[in-house]
């Protein structure tokens, strides 16, 4: 599969650095992620290998509040709240591209929004429900489920950062006073990451290490 080759065998170089996962049991989770804020922004950079078979791929989920997924249908869907109530994208990210992902929440009005590459793609109207004590990135509930790709700068914000078309990213994320969590990726070795923000820390299963600049649109 094309996901073999972006594997290290050991630790990465100084530099850019990311995570892949080849499906389960690859999974990373970030703990005690406090209560869920009255507005967000969930977003990364990823790049989805496609050679991978039909199944439901999860990016990031925190249950009650989220849910960043491509269904099995190939429609990439960001769900706000225990009614499933989403924005939604129709075309599949798994193509071997590197792609900048953002769902966004506002309270004030219930409205979810989904980019991608900086396109507003779809919005719905949702409300959350109780927070789940843990944030689970690229993480299956089922063997017929998994992420297959890289994924890279993961940012969590306490405000809506997006409400149109934007310019996509060209540079790594900066931790301002609306950033929850922030994690850049780029330790290269080991089973934890840490939060730029400091206080929050990613706990990584069998997901490797790789080489990866997502604003070069490379790996390496």
């Amino acid at each position: 599969m094309f996901l073999l080759a972006l594997f290290a065998c050991g630790p990465v170089g100084d530099g850019k650095a990311a995570l892949a996962f080849d499906g389960p049991p690859d999974c990373a989770t970030i703990d005690n992620p406090g209560e869920a804020p009255t507005a967000l922004t969930m977003e990364m950079w990823l790049r989805g290998d496609p050679d991978a078979g039909p199944q439901l791929r999860p990016l990031a989920i925190w249950s009650g509040v989220f849910e960043l997924t491509e269904r099995e249908d190939g429609v990439v869907s960001f769900a706000v709240g225990d009614d499933g109530a989403a924005a939604t994208y129709a075309f599949s990210l798994f193509d071997g591209v590197v792609h900048h992902v953002a769902g966004t929440y506002d309270g004030a009005d219930g409205t979810v929004r989904l980019f991608v590459d900086g396109k507003l793609a779809g919005a719905n109207e949702a409300f959350p429900g109780e927070a789940d004590d843990r944030i689970q990135v690229g993480c299956a509930k089922a063997a017929t489920e998994g992420w297959y790709g890289v994924i890279d700068e993961i940012r969590l914000s306490s405000t809506v950062r997006y409400t149109g078309d934007f310019t996509r990213p060209e540079s790594a994320f900066k931790d301002d006073d609306d950033t929850v969590m922030l994690f850049h990726l780029d330790e290269g070795t080991g089973e934890t990451a840490t939060s730029a923000t400091g206080g929050a820390e990613m706990f990584i299963t069998d997901a490797g290490w790789v080489e990866f600049d997502a604003f070069a649109g490379t790996t390496e």
